[in-house]
C-alpha cells in the first residue's frame, strides 16, 4: 500500500520539470521563483490524497500548480504595486557565451509571458507544457471551444507582435 507521503514525491517526481517551468514562466526572479516552488510543493502535498484519478495525474498536477501560481502572482502583483519594480531579467555568468542567444530569447519570451493577463498567461503557458485542448479546459473549467479560440487570437497576437516593423 502506497502512503501519502510516496505517493506525493512519485507524483513530484513525474513532473518537477514542468514544474520548474511553470515557475520560471511565472516569476523573473530565482528567489520568486523557489518560493513559489515551494508553494505548488505544499499545495500538491496537501491535494495528493485527495486525487481520485478523475482526470490525468498531469492535469491534476498543472491545475493545483497553476491556481497557485495566479494566486502567487496576484499575491505579488499587490504587494509590487508600493513597490519599485526589479529588474525581469536575471543573469548567470556561470553559462557559456555560446548559449547567449537562447538565454536572451528565452528572457524575451518569459517577459512576454509575464506581461499577459494571467488567464492567457495560464492557456499559453498549459499550451507549452504540451497539454490537449481537453486538459486545459479541464484545468482552466473554460469549454474546449473556448480554448481553442483564445489560444488561436494569443498565437495570432504573439506572432503579429513578432515581426520586426
Amino acid at each position: 500500500m502506497t502512503t501519502d507521503a510516496s505517493r506525493f514525491e512519485e507524483v513530484v517526481s513525474r513532473h518537477r520539470a514542468a514544474i520548474g517551468r511553470l515557475c520560471r514562466h511565472y516569476e523573473a526572479s530565482a528567489e520568486a521563483r523557489r518560493d513559489l516552488e515551494q508553494e505548488i510543493l505544499v499545495a500538491l502535498w496537501r491535494a495528493v490524497a485527495s486525487f481520485r484519478g478523475e482526470s490525468s495525474e498531469k492535469t491534476f498536477v498543472l491545475r493545483v500548480a497553476h491556481n497557485v501560481a495566479v494566486s502567487h502572482v496576484a499575491r505579488s502583483m499587490r504587494e509590487r504595486r508600493t513597490q519599485a519594480e526589479a529588474s525581469a531579467t536575471v543573469s548567470d555568468p556561470a553559462r557559456p557565451d555560446d548559449h547567449a542567444d537562447a538565454r536572451a530569447a528565452l528572457a524575451r519570451i518569459d517577459s512576454r509571458l509575464r506581461a499577459m493577463d494571467l488567464p492567457s498567461r495560464q492557456l499559453v503557458l498549459l499550451a507549452l507544457e504540451g497539454c490537449t485542448t481537453a486538459e486545459i479546459a479541464e484545468v482552466t473549467g473554460l469549454s474546449a471551444t473556448n480554448v481553442t479560440t483564445r489560444l488561436s487570437r494569443l498565437r495570432h497576437a504573439l506572432t503579429k507582435e513578432e515581426v520586426p516593423s
